[in-house]
């Protein structure tokens, strides 16, 4: 069995066995390159080669104070979270435990005004069907954009028209595919079978994320509209139809149903009935 090689600081090249040994471990691959991404972030904010140990928690401690002003606390939170992870890899007597990260605003719920018939207007928007398939990904099946990026031809099992789902943390959930998500995803899945399995939307990220806006504006919704508005709409849909949290909790895969409440919005249709006594 092979012994961790002792670290001496922080560089580069002990950022890259860092990288190897998160992956060898069963990290997730997002997990360990938001990570390795923000030691590399703070070596080079610095404009440092190499930080010793000594000096790595009292820097660190400097760095995150000096930019949590201009960041959002969820992206300090995180940059705090890889630090601690890299001085426990590397065996270091320090965890930054002294450090207090601000705290994340509560998330809020932003399904579309218009709910599942605003998505539905976005497809119809659509000029090329991978990015209808994009929208329908995630406003009819509730999936994370990254998700729907990871989507193949092969994790349908349509005896079933269940969607093998590939989420945060290598966790895997199914959501059924409803009528109206597979009308517009069935040519995209047909190409992408005909394709060795190639990915059903086929796009990058930032680009992915443009589209949604994009294809919201041209839409004529009621306002901006963000990938993830799509989630909560689904959320939102599903919830006011059933009135089960544990449900959409399964379905968004969640492992907490306190993250679930914040994707739940209450449409104004049912805050109406609400006061019909």
């Amino acid at each position: 069995m092979l012994m961790q090689q002792t670290e001496t600081i922080l560089s580069l090249d002990s950022i890259e066995r860092f990288r190897s040994s998160l992956l060898a471990k069963g990290r997730s691959e997002n997990t360990v390159k938001g990570y390795t991404t923000d030691l590399r972030m703070f070596l080079q904010d610095l404009e440092c080669e190499t930080i010793a140990q000594e000096d790595f928690e009292q820097t660190a401690m400097n760095w995150l104070t000096a930019k949590r002003k201009v960041l959002k606390p969820k992206t300090t939170g995180r940059r705090l979270t890889a630090l601690k992870t890299y001085a426990r890899w590397a065996r270091w007597p320090t965890n930054l435990s002294e450090y207090s990260p601000p705290t994340p605003l509560k998330g809020t719920p932003h399904p579309i005004p218009e709910g599942i018939e605003g998505v539905k207007k976005m497809i119809a928007q659509a000029k090329k069907e991978n990015h209808a398939a994009l929208v329908a990904l995630c406003g009819l099946c509730g999936l994370r954009v990254a998700e729907a990026l990871a989507v193949r031809a092969s994790h349908f099992d349509l005896s079933r028209m269940m969607l093998l789902v590939h989420g945060k943390g290598d966790k895997e959930r199914e959501v059924p595919v409803s009528t109206a998500a597979w009308e517009v995803l069935a040519h995209p899945v047909a190409r992408s079978f005909c394709h060795d399995d190639a990915l059903v939307v086929g796009l990058k990220d930032r680009f992915a994320r443009t589209v949604i806006t994009n294809l919201a504006d041209m839409s004529g919704l009621q306002r901006h509209v963000s990938s993830h508005d799509l989630r909560a709409t689904f959320a939102t849909a599903v919830y006011d139809k059933t009135l089960n949290q544990r449900l959409v909790q399964e379905l968004l895969g969640h492992s907490s149903g306190t993250t679930t409440e914040v994707y739940i919005g209450v449409s104004q249709k049912n805050l109406k009935m609400g006061v019909e006594l």
